[in-house]
């Protein structure tokens, strides 16, 4: 049957042999000490090179709170607050009273005021419905 024609593959009959567990153990036990050993010396070499550039040992890292950290200038980053402040007079002036001209007699109420006195009828001047 298989094989028995020309051109037709025929399956390798497998190895009867078991792998042995020794050679298996063997191998990943090659394998982590080359691993160990170039990690040691990869290390080494770092130390090695930490010691020629910084002879006279790590640097002390500079404190957070100071101006200057790393290479940022963080002493010239100043926080906007343009918007919050004209939020909050904004704020002010719906909620508060005022002058909005002095000398024609026009003042500003709260806004929860001004619509009541709408909702009731009241117009400026103090006459009720009247437009």
């Amino acid at each position: 049957m298989s094989g028995d024609t020309p051109g037709e593959w025929k399956t390798p009959e497998r190895d009867k042999a078991p792998v042995s567990g020794w050679a298996v153990t063997a191998v990943l036990a090659g394998a982590l000490f080359v691993f160990t050993v170039f990690g040691w010396l990869t290390w080494r070499q770092l130390q090695a090179r930490e010691a020629h550039l910084l002879p006279a040992g790590p640097r002390e890292p500079r404190r957070l709170d100071s101006p200057e950290v790393n290479l940022v200038n963080t002493g010239l980053i100043v926080l906007d607050t343009r918007a919050d402040e004209e939020k909050a007079a904004e704020a002010r002036r719906l909620h508060g009273e005022g002058w909005v001209d002095r000398d024609a007699g026009v003042v500003h109420l709260p806004i929860e005021q001004g619509i009541e006195r709408v909702l009731s009828g009241q117009r400026p001047g103090g006459e009720a419905g009247t437009p």
